[in-house]
């Protein structure tokens, strides 16, 4: 039989150049390209491209499509499967090659190694998706079906042999077991090690020399695997409780290596095999009761740009929220996914001024949409405390203005779980009080009513922040309790694929941050940022959006000491001072209902004392400072100067030094001024004169000399 040659199609290269520029990040993490996989109609017209990309611990598949038929520019999509199914990798090829045999293969990089051999290689993809292709193309035609060494190889080629009984002509199968492959070893493998044997590579010729076997369209039993880490299986078993009987019998380590492929095999959930084997163990311990559902992964890959959108919808259905926060609630979402490759875990705060404006509804919302959420209002200290180490739940806490207020424990685990590296709290257990490190590390979401009052600045600057209002007679949404069975859980099941797919893209993720945002708020939105990232340009955009709106200047969990800055700051301007005493300084700042200064002190006006401790934090001290004929404790304006910068940014409308300052009389006699009682600021030339003989808290002569007249200056 005639090699094939492959055709050289003209959109190529921009296809090439679509595929590395949606992986340019991937890649300039440590990222290596494997292939690109070109999906063509009969006719040879590519309908959508796949990208893999392999990094350290996972590979990463990128489909994308054209839009309008442009290549140069693409979305990170499938198409939309069509009624009779998708088609086949490698379609093109039927048609060109019509009396060649057709080797199927599981996946693009193995029909891609055949092709290059010369052979008509074609795959549907990936193990689980014979039953979703269209296999037409093969009626009549010869079929020899290449499976990977592994259970869920073996049920892909049963399941494409079902799908070609009576449409092949002929269907048969390389006997894999006479191969020697390591487990989960493909045709790829089998072509490595000929060439490491023979000392060249193989040729169609070698191929074709390989034993078949008569195909069999029924599922697989569960076959020996040899490998070093995993234990001999259960060769054939008569019933399922054999098979889940041997499991069983298997230690933790082992089982959970084989897991997946095992229940892929029996043809269930990896979860309901979990439940099953752990029943036969007899081991299910109070602390392997998990308090919140196993998700399964959605069996196929999502695009995260849709996937997002329709969790910000989804929030936006059931809560009365600005767009802006529903994005930034999806992110944080999709982040607790994540939560094991990122560096910084931000907090949700969910925050209202009142009761009924649906942060207890949010709070369940996100909960059913996180990854291991665990409900824990009223928890006792100690139990959060391990509940944490044990399960790295999504914490969620409602009521937190009565539950977390006085619970100085609590707020410990909870602000030292906001970066990984630091995400350990030291307490003594036992009657022995030996010290353990708990590890308290993980999501954490927060409700309650006016919580800026009730949690420390340090809890409030490490969250994001939604301000939800009660809702208005015209604005409407369905009640949470209303959503229909299985809602969430299908969008969570894309959530945790999602994660299994980008978790690699996130980790390595250096996302631009916005230098409007404060050190500790660009620390918060990174991880969201780059979450986004993997949406693509318009969710980057719209998360930046949302991370300047949420946590930009206009961030309302101002600390006290830099609440107090600014309202100096605020009086320093309007007075158009250069000094000012303490006691002033506390007048100014009571002054104003609207602050909080007149009531600082338990209902009573702040004190010295308290503003002195204040500004100390900021090097800033009370020192003796001239006001009028006299001197008082107080502060000079360039004492805040460094502080006001720092803190603040530059100060607005200070006045410059010295303006007020009154310098010395040379030149006109010993009179203060020409006129009689004036006031300073009445006057242009208002001067003092020296003072040669009077003490340092004398600023003029009253009795002016030289037969002047007695001069009041009013300051």
């Amino acid at each position: 039989m005639t090699p094939i040659t492959l055709p050289i199609y003209d959109d190529l290269e921009a296809i090439k150049a679509a595929a590395k520029q949606i992986t340019q990040t991937l890649v300039k993490h440590g990222g290596k390209p494997v292939g690109l996989y070109v999906y063509r109609d009969a006719q040879g017209q590519a309908l959508y491209a796949r990208y893999r990309v392999d990094t350290s611990d996972s590979k990463q598949i990128r489909p994308f499509i054209p839009i309008g038929g442009d290549w140069a520019k693409v979305e990170m999509k499938e198409p939309p499967k069509p009624s009779q199914g998708k088609p086949l990798y490698g379609l093109h090829l039927l048609a060109l090659y019509p009396a060649h045999p057709v080797y199927i293969v599981e996946g693009e990089k193995c029909a891609d190694s055949l092709q290059r051999l010369g052979l008509l290689a074609i795959t549907s993809g990936g193990a689980t998706s014979a039953k979703d292709a269209d296999w037409q193309a093969l009626n009549g035609r010869d079929v020899i079906i290449w499976a990977d060494n592994d259970p869920a190889g073996q049920q892909y080629a049963a399941e494409v042999a079902a799908c070609l009984a009576g449409l092949a002509a002929t269907i048969k199968t390389i006997d894999v077991a006479a191969l020697n492959l390591p487990a989960k070893g493909d045709c790829v493998d089998w072509l490595s090690a000929f060439e490491q044997t023979h000392g060249r590579k193989p040729c169609a010729d070698d191929l074709r020399a390989l034993a078949l076997l008569p195909a069999q369209n029924n599922l697989p039993e569960i076959n020996p695997i040899s490998t070093e880490s995993a234990p001999t299986l259960l060769t054939k078993p008569q019933t399922d409780d054999e098979a889940i009987a041997w499991l069983s019998s298997l230690k933790p380590m082992e089982y959970d290596r084989i897991r997946k492929e095992q229940a892929k095999a029996l043809g269930v959930q990896v979860s309901t095999l979990d439940d099953l084997v752990k029943t036969a163990r007899n081991e299910e311990s109070e602390s392997e009761r998990l308090p919140f559902a196993r998700v399964e992964p959605h069996p196929e890959p999502v695009n995260p740009a849709e996937l997002l959108n329709e969790v910000s919808h989804l929030i936006r259905r059931f809560i009365v929220l600005e767009p802006v926060q529903a994005d930034a609630a999806a992110l944080w979402v999709a982040f607790t996914w994540f939560v094991d490759v990122v560096a910084v875990a931000p907090l949700a705060i969910i925050n209202a001024p009142e009761k009924a404006c649906g942060k207890s509804q949010l709070l369940d919302l996100m909960g059913r949409l996180s990854a291991k959420p665990l409900p824990a209002s009223n928890s006792t200290a100690a139990g959060l405390f391990r509940a944490v180490e044990l399960w790295e739940p999504t914490v969620l806490i409602d009521e937190a203005d009565t539950f977390i207020r006085e619970n100085d424990e609590l707020k410990g685990l909870i602000n030292a779980g906001h970066t990984r590296a630091n995400a350990f709290v030291l307490r003594v257990v036992g009657d022995n009080h030996e010290p353990k490190l708990f590890k308290v590390w993980g999501a954490k979401a927060l409700a309650g009513i006016a919580l800026e009052k009730h949690l420390p600045d340090a809890t409030m600057s490490r969250a994001i922040i939604f301000e939800l209002r009660r809702k208005l007679p015209h604005e409407s949404v369905t009640r949470l309790r209303h959503a229909e069975g299985g809602l969430f859980d299908g969008v969570a099941a894309k959530l945790a694929r999602f994660a299994e797919d980008y978790a690699q893209q996130v980790r390595q993720a250096r996302p631009t941050l916005p230098d409007e945002l404060g050190d500790r708020a660009q620390d918060n939105w990174e991880p969201l940022l780059a979450i986004a990232g993997c949406a693509g340009t318009e969710w980057l955009q719209r998360a930046t959006v949302a991370a300047l709106t949420l946590s930009g200047a206009g961030d309302k969990t101002v600390s006290t000491g830099n609440e107090l800055l600014a309202d100096i700051q605020e009086i320093f301007e309007n007075k158009r001072l250069a000094k000012i005493s303490t006691a002033d300084l506390i007048k100014a700042l009571t002054d104003d209902d609207e602050k909080s200064w007149a009531t600082y002190n338990r209902g009573k006006s702040i004190t010295a004392r308290q503003i002195a401790t204040r500004l100390n934090g900021y090097g800033i001290k009370s020192k003796t400072v001239r006001i009028g004929y006299g001197t008082a404790k107080g502060f000079e304006l360039d004492q805040f100067t460094d502080a006001f910068t720092r803190y603040l940014g530059p100060p607005l409308n200070l006045p410059s030094q010295g303006n007020n300052s009154c310098k010395p009389n040379t030149e006109e006699g010993l009179d203060v001024t020409d006129g009689n009682n004036v006031t300073v600021t009445q006057s242009e030339k208002v001067t003092c004169k020296p003072n040669t003989d009077g003490g340092c808290d004398v600023v003029t002569d009253k009795n002016g000399g030289a037969g002047g007249e007695n001069i009041e200056v009013e300051l």
